[in-house]
């Protein structure tokens, strides 16, 4: 817990622990993953990986009787053409490729990697650790939708560059939110709770630059000043100090009040 004070403000910064799934917010990319125990990414009805690959393969075919008919025929040829033992973990990887180099005429995909080991984060990497991690879905857009965000009537590099920089950046905001670096504040004032705003999700940097933002003009820079408090202890101890000096500071000001209105009346 890290606080900070100044004049009649204490700052207190703390962890969200029930913080908003950002899955569940408008993003450009959507998210398909399969799991066997969590819920990771956006909501679907597909079946397994293979479900979800034969929907954007239709998809960019036809999704027709004739475009069925094509995936089928697809597979059927790649019974002949893929030298790895059918059902092998190297025959599925060359199929799944098959697939998503025609469905890359009408879609951007980057692979999801999910690294499980006292808790979970995800990259579109990979992770060097083979035991505890693997890949658990995609993150996709279509080319259509690129240019309704990024503009431009024909699909480029430049295109191409700034979906999938987008599609990554949901990527490690949503790995942020997985590993739980998602925080709040509450901004007291006298004693008084005077704000407070919870779902700061990114770096413990990223963070306090949110809430530094959120802050009134009279509290600009108090992330600066940041002190950690390691127990509800010490919490209370900074309450107290701060209130003694708050009653303090009043009493001076109180007895300076007398004073300053009698040379205003003898100066009139």
């Amino acid at each position: 817990m890290l606080t900070a004070t100044r004049g009649p403000y204490v700052l207190v910064i703390q962890p969200d622990d029930d913080p908003f799934n950002p899955r569940e917010d408008d993003n450009f990319g959507k998210m398909v993953c399969f799991h066997r125990r969590y819920h990771l990414g956006d909501h679907h009805n597909y079946i397994d990986k293979d479900d979800f690959l034969r929907d954007l393969y239709l998809k960019t075919v036809g999704d027709d009787e004739r475009g069925a008919h094509r995936y089928e025929r697809a597979l059927d040829l790649m019974n002949y053409k893929i030298k790895a033992p059918f059902g092998s973990p190297a025959y599925e990887r060359e199929v799944d490729e098959r697939l998503m180099k025609v469905i890359s005429q009408k879609f951007l995909m980057l692979p999801l990697y999910l690294y499980d080991h006292s808790g979970i984060t995800m990259n579109t990497t990979g992770f060097s650790c083979p035991w505890d991690s693997g890949q658990v879905g995609w993150i996709y857009a279509s080319k259509e939708d690129a240019l309704r965000e990024f503009g431009g009537k024909t699909f480029t590099a430049a295109t191409r560059k700034k979906a999938e920089d987008r599609m990554r950046g949901e990527v490690e905001y949503y790995d942020s939110y997985l590993r739980g670096e998602a925080y709040g504040f509450e901004l007291y004032k006298d004693g008084e709770l005077e704000d407070s705003c919870w779902g700061f999700i990114g770096s413990n940097e990223e963070a306090l630059k949110g809430i530094e933002d959120y802050l009134p003009d009279a509290c600009s820079g108090m992330t600066g000043e940041l002190v950690e408090r390691d127990s509800p202890r010490s919490m209370l101890k900074m309450f107290l100090d701060h209130a003694r000096v708050q009653v303090t500071q009043a009493a001076k000001d109180f007895e300076k009040a007398p004073r300053q209105q009698t040379l205003q009346t003898e100066v009139r």
